[in-house]
């Protein structure tokens, strides 16, 4: 018993070992992973990120290339009258009125999370724990271009444990966008997350023979 104890042990600290070993990387994304995509979810599309919202809805991709919206992007395109700012070629938003969007850390909490912001109307960023418990926020002011502004505003939260955020700007889903995230919570680099498979793809042939060589015994 004790052998089969110490055989079924043996991999699993080989794996925590590896995720230990792995290098980390600061998250950070502009959502230009989802050029082509206007109005498609984000989802799970950045690794690291969990996109949704508090009622259960999407966080969608703003492709500016599309013509869909009124936005002035720091790469000097402009659509209509430029209404609303954006960094790069795609932003993401929320489309029903009274929702928010809700951003999970996949991999581990976070010590602090910024995300830049256009909106018609104030905004506010909460971090929570694990648990849902309200753990730090902050506010921004109305930020589009007939309000006097020149470009996305950013907002910061910073506290122990940030388990996700939500971003909300009360009845006025529609009327903002988000770009440029910046954060510390823990993501593998690619590299690594493939050396990791192919270590644990090696333990589970390694355990497959041992298990052929007690049956032949």
């Amino acid at each position: 018993m004790l052998k089969v104890v110490r055989r079924a042990i043996l991999p699993i600290c080989v794996v925590v070992m590896l995720l230990a070993s792995m290098p980390a990387s600061a998250l950070l994304t502009g959502f230009e992973e989802g050029i082509g995509q206007n109005a498609q979810a984000v989802g799970a599309s950045i690794p690291g990120l969990i996109f949704e919202t508090i009622l259960g809805f999407d966080v969608h991709f703003a492709d500016i290339n599309s013509g869909w919206y009124s936005v002035t992007s720091d790469n000097s395109k402009v659509y209509e009258d430029g209404e609303y700012f954006m960094s790069g070629d795609v932003a993401a938003y929320v489309m029903e009125l009274d929702d928010a969007a809700k951003i999970s850390f996949a991999y581990s909490t976070a010590s602090y999370f910024t995300v830049g912001y256009s909106s018609q109307f104030p905004i506010t960023l909460k971090a929570f724990d694990s648990g849902g418990a309200l753990l730090a926020e902050t506010s921004g002011i109305a930020n589009t271009k007939s309000q006097g502004g020149t470009g996305l505003s950013y907002l910061t939260v910073s506290h122990a444990d940030i388990a996700y955020v939500t971003l909300d700007s009360p009845n006025a889903g529609g009327y903002w966008l988000m770009d440029n995230i910046e954060t510390d919570a823990w993501v593998p680099e690619p590299a690594s997350i493939f050396a990791l498979g192919v270590g644990i793809t090696g333990l589970a042939g390694i355990a497959t023979r041992r298990r052929r060589t007690g049956d032949r015994s």
